[in-house]
């Protein structure tokens, strides 16, 4: 059995040698399809299906405060506490905080993110440390100064050094030593992947919003259930718990009554499960339409080949023995289209990594590992069978009187064998088409989304993140005239047309909603908006380019401590519907550094209001805005944004070091800045859209070719066969045109019936791309009508080729050689 296959796989060798036309055309579109998929498979494998780095991850869950409106809230530390002490239903509880501090190093002062963990946070989480070791419930309960870093900060910030155990760091909260570094695949709480911890007790004293049962910013709260304890249980017991809390801390905790369990991985993927089965679905289109176009291939070569089959036949050759030797021969394309496919693969991965760092969790884990050879190997097998099985069984059935008759020159022009291939090609077609309306509707989403107007211009605008030594907000006096300095300094760089400051920029994951009281008007806490507390400076508008709509933009006398305020639209709309807002009365209250809630009343008098800006991201309504002068609420921290006619190259370096000029101790990296319409990019989810459209874009393209490919390769094949009966047509007057009419008009026939049949698959699939699209149907009929129009043109240019041969036959000549 051996030698015969190996006496198989020689011939076959020797065979596809003989036509490398045939061969490079199905090598090529095999190593495409089946290296598409195994990338797409090595992304969704590490992704989705590879286990988190965390012991029993089932038992994980993710603990949030739910309103009765069904709003989340992660929980204070006070209430954490509580939870902690009255729930029995977890192993252990655990806290985590998040914070910027500063890193004092030879390369001068940094910004980290700094998490501070409570007693068990990476007991709860079952974490194993990649070098040293994790903290000791010693220095867990006494608060030792130790550190253990994540693996990107110990990549990033210290070039992976591996004797870095040991070795203190000087943060703003102290001095630490390095005890441990983290696996690579280990990054919580997943708002940063260059992180440190430390433990809770190190900062205790002096962090003020542990003790705030009022501050819910940044932190999250981690179980593991017992075993045998379901989680239906655990938050029956939890709700128990949050309902004393609300009828304890009616000020805080009223209106949240029940807790929310939802699982550590669902968390951590966040919404990338629909996006990789989008793209799973795209990618196995991709395959079955590859699968069609190297049938239709060898379905064609098995037709020319039918004289030598007919004659292994006449000899002896059994059927099985015929279908093995073709399978064989699909098998060596197979193999080698896959040995390309996974180099292609690997390339994809590597570009995906560069290109979209940061878009996908735990896209530094993927890579081509033995699950992912695996499933290559399967997709191989797979795909050997179903382009060379049905063609085999074809071939293998020849009617050996005619095929021995005929010779070469008609073999495989038979009715029933044309219709398979052009079914094949029509199938081709449908599935394309499929494709190509989910890219047109997922760019035409983005399109919309792009032109959604943020409520600013992002073009030319450079956004730098200020946060001064905490020792600078003892003195609001003091760090107001430290920003004034910066705006100044970054108003003299060249090209800097306008400079100003605030406290959160738009498009920004950070906010601070304001309590607002409004003479005559009874607060309404289930129906009034959130309300955005804003300080900045004077030109904050015009740099921004947001509209002044009425009234006037803030004064240098604003700065002096007056009662000036602006308003946006959408706040004037929601509290002073059809009346003028301009000189009315609004109280908001004042936001105190080193305290997480609010503190005096700040009365103001609206002189403005101004259009509406995006706050979190461009495809949620605006919110209400209120802003006051920066000098009336000194932020321990405030944006810089800076207008330029044209960013140059440098810029933010150039930047970096003017601000450091001012005052050396402002921690800032390159990092912190960045332009405007990058943060517009990042924060309003466009990455992700544009890594989703690119995909299934590249996919769509590859499909539009791959069917293109197939009508051609049809009536191509299908020229060559008739040369004889177009030289006839030719000689008995039919005109060129005719010829070339009839032959086009055949792809067209083809591609209108796969079209036909596309376009009532797609109203069916494409229904699932409705979470991932905006301002868009999944129904919409502009993209459904272009891509008629568009696989109509690709259609026609792929039988206008085989159509213009046909033309040029010479009728003496293929008389001649019949």
């Amino acid at each position: 059995m051996i030698d015969t296959l190996l006496a198989d796989l020689r011939y076959a060798v020797r065979t596809l040698r003989k036509s490398p036309g045939f061969a490079a055309a199905a090598i090529l579109t095999l190593a495409l399809a089946i290296g598409s998929n195994t990338a797409v498979f090595s992304v969704v494998n590490s992704v989705l299906l590879r286990p988190l780095p965390f012991a029993e991850q089932d038992r994980l869950f993710m603990l949030a405060e739910q309103s009765r409106q069904g709003g989340f809230r992660p929980p204070s530390y006070p209430t954490f506490l509580d939870w902690q002490a009255q729930s029995s239903a977890f192993v252990d509880l655990a806290y985590v905080r998040g914070g910027g501090q500063r890193l004092t190093g030879p390369e001068g002062v940094q910004s980290v993110i700094v998490s501070v963990v409570s007693p068990g946070f990476f007991a709860t989480l079952g974490e194993r440390p990649l070098m040293g070791r994790l903290f000791t419930p010693d220095e867990e309960r006494a608060g030792t100064h130790v550190a253990v870093l994540s693996y990107a900060l110990w990549q990033g910030r210290f070039g992976g050094d591996p004797h870095i155990l040991g070795k203190t760091l000087s943060l703003t909260a102290g001095v630490f030593s390095v005890v441990g570094v983290l696996p690579h695949d280990v990054a919580y709480p997943p708002w940063a992947s260059e992180q440190l911890y430390v433990p809770i007790a190190t900062v205790a004293a002096t962090d003020r919003a542990l003790t705030q049962r009022g501050f819910h910013a940044d932190c999250r709260i981690i179980g593991r259930l017992k075993s045998g304890v379901t989680a239906k249980q655990a938050k029956t017991g939890l709700d128990g718990v949050a309902q004393r809390e609300a009828a304890a801390y009616p000020e805080f905790n009223a209106d949240w009554t029940s807790v929310a369990l939802i699982p550590l991985r669902d968390e951590i993927l966040d919404n990338t499960r629909p996006q990789l089965l989008v793209l799973v679905a795209a990618v196995g289109l991709v395959l079955m339409i590859g699968c069609v176009n190297v049938a239709n291939l060898t379905l064609a070569r098995a037709g020319a080949r039918g004289r030598e089959l007919a004659i292994r036949s006449a000899l002896g050759a059994g059927r099985g023995r015929v279908v093995r030797q073709l399978l064989t021969e699909s098998l060596v394309l197979a193999s080698v289209g896959a040995v390309l496919g996974v180099v292609i693969a690997h390339g994809a991965i590597a570009l995906l990594k560069r290109a979209a760092p940061g878009v996908l969790p735990r896209l530094e884990t993927v890579r081509v590992d033995g699950w992912v050879l695996a499933f290559a190997l399967g997709v191989t097998v797979i795909t050997a069978v179903a382009v060379g099985l049905f063609p085999a069984l074809r071939a293998a059935r020849p009617d050996l009187t005619d095929s021995l008759k005929q010779g070469t020159a008609g073999a495989g022009t038979g009715r029933g064998r044309q219709r398979l291939r052009g079914a094949l090609v029509t199938s081709e077609i449908a599935l394309a088409v499929v494709l190509v309306v989910g890219a047109g509707l997922l760019i035409r989403s983005l399109w919309q989304l792009r032109a959604v107007n943020p409520g600013f211009d992002a073009q030319g605008l450079v956004t730098f993140w200020i946060s001064p030594p905490p020792t600078r907000a003892q003195n609001p006096a003091r760090l107001a005239a430290l920003y004034t300095q910066v705006e100044d300094a970054a108003r003299a760089l060249p090209g800097v047309t306008s400079v100003a400051l605030t406290n959160f920029t738009p498009l920004s994951p950070a906010g601070l909603p304001s309590p607002v009281e409004i003479p005559g008007r009874a607060p309404d806490p289930e129906r009034d908006p959130r309300v955005w507390f804003m300080t900045v400076s004077p030109g904050y508008f015009r740099t921004m380019r947001i509209p002044l709509r009425g009234g006037r933009e803030f004064t240098e006398g604003d700065l002096s401590g007056g009662p000036a305020v602006i308003v946006n639209e959408a706040f004037a709309r929601a509290f002073w519907p059809g009346l003028d807002p301009i000189g009315r009365q609004v109280t908001l209250h004042k936001a105190v550094q080193g305290r997480p809630d609010f503190g005096d009343p700040l009365p103001g008098r609206v002189v403005g209001v101004v259009g509406d800006v995006r706050k979190f991201s461009l495809d949620t309504p605006a919110e209400p805005q209120v802003y006051v002068p920066f000098t009336r609420n000194v932020w321990g921290h405030m944006s810089l944004v800076v207008r330029t006619a044209v960013v140059p190259t440098g810029f933010l370096a150039t930047l970096s070091r003017t601000v450091r000029q001012v005052d050396p101790d402002i921690p800032m990296t390159l990092s912190d800045g960045r332009s405007a319409a990058d943060t517009i990019d990042i924060t309003a989810g466009l990455e992700s859209r544009q890594l989703d459209t690119w995909l299934l874009g590249s996919f769509a393209a590859a499909a539009l070719l791959l069917a293109a490919i197939g009508i051609y390769g049809l009536l191509a094949y299908a020229v060559g066969q008739r040369r004889r009966e177009l030289g006839i047509r030719l000689a008995l007057g039919a005109s060129r045109g005719d010829v070339m009419a009839q032959v086009v008009g055949d792809g067209i026939r083809l591609a209108g019936m796969g079209i036909g049949v596309g376009v009532l698959l797609a109203l069916a699939v494409t229904r699932l791309l409705t979470a991932l699209l905006y301002g868009v149907r999944a129904t919409d009929p502009a993209t459904f009508v272009g891509v008629v129009a568009l696989l109509t043109l690709v259609s026609l240019v792929a039988s206008y080729l085989p159509a213009r041969r046909a033309a040029r036959v010479d009728p003496m000549v293929a008389l001649r050689y019949e």
